[in-house]
């Protein structure tokens, strides 16, 4: 008896996630996610989407990103909300406007001094494609890649984070440790400020 083929299912493929930002009218920034930008917002300025915006209507979107699945897009949330506020800026000015040293780069591993390690590290925090390097703080990169693994990593990780944030806003190609003075110095300020 042969069976009938398996006619494909007329429903539509399933949306992206989206992580977004928006700004709300006291300046400050408020990171989500949904897979409907639009109807989010308009809950924003209505009031039933967040406690948080409810009294700091209305919003404006500022930023957003899809991400392959909620997991993904949960993740880049999380990397988002550990960003400084100067991290955030820049970053939403880099989408608006292409930094001029702005580089095209495909793949994480194709960023000097990233290897299969430091991309998969990339990746567990969200970061997906080397253009979301772009305004990241990369002391805030790593601690958040601590505080995900529950781990304190070897210094080395920052450096490199930091050639690869500099490398992709415009900075000339360099080794990991030609970082290692500037994070000593500002890890000593941090320490003296706290």
């Amino acid at each position: 008896m042969s069976k009938k083929p398996r006619q494909p299912n007329a429903r539509s493929p399933v949306e992206a996630w989206i992580v977004y930002i928006v700004q709300c009218a006291d300046g400050s920034f408020y990171t989500g996610i949904t897979k409907d930008v639009v109807r989010r917002c308009q809950q924003h300025n209505a009031g039933t989407a967040s406690r948080y915006t409810r009294s700091r209507g209305p919003v404006k979107l500022v930023h957003q990103e899809n991400q392959p699945d909620q997991s993904s897009a949960l993740k880049r949330e999380a990397a988002i909300k550990a960003m400084t506020r100067r991290g955030k800026l820049a970053m939403i000015q880099s989408k608006k406007k292409p930094a001029k040293g702005k580089r095209e780069v495909a793949r994480l591993e194709d960023i000097p001094n990233v290897g299969p390690a430091i991309a998969a590290a990339l990746r567990r925090m969200g970061i997906t494609t080397p253009a979301e390097l772009l305004g990241r703080d990369p002391f805030a990169m790593y601690d958040v890649l601590c505080r995900l693994t529950g781990k304190r990593h070897d210094p080395c990780v920052l450096d490199t984070f930091m050639a690869a944030v500099r490398y992709m806003e415009g900075a000339p190609k360099k080794p990991w440790w030609k970082y290692t003075a500037e994070r000593k110095r500002v890890m000593e300020t941090r320490s003296l400020t706290k």
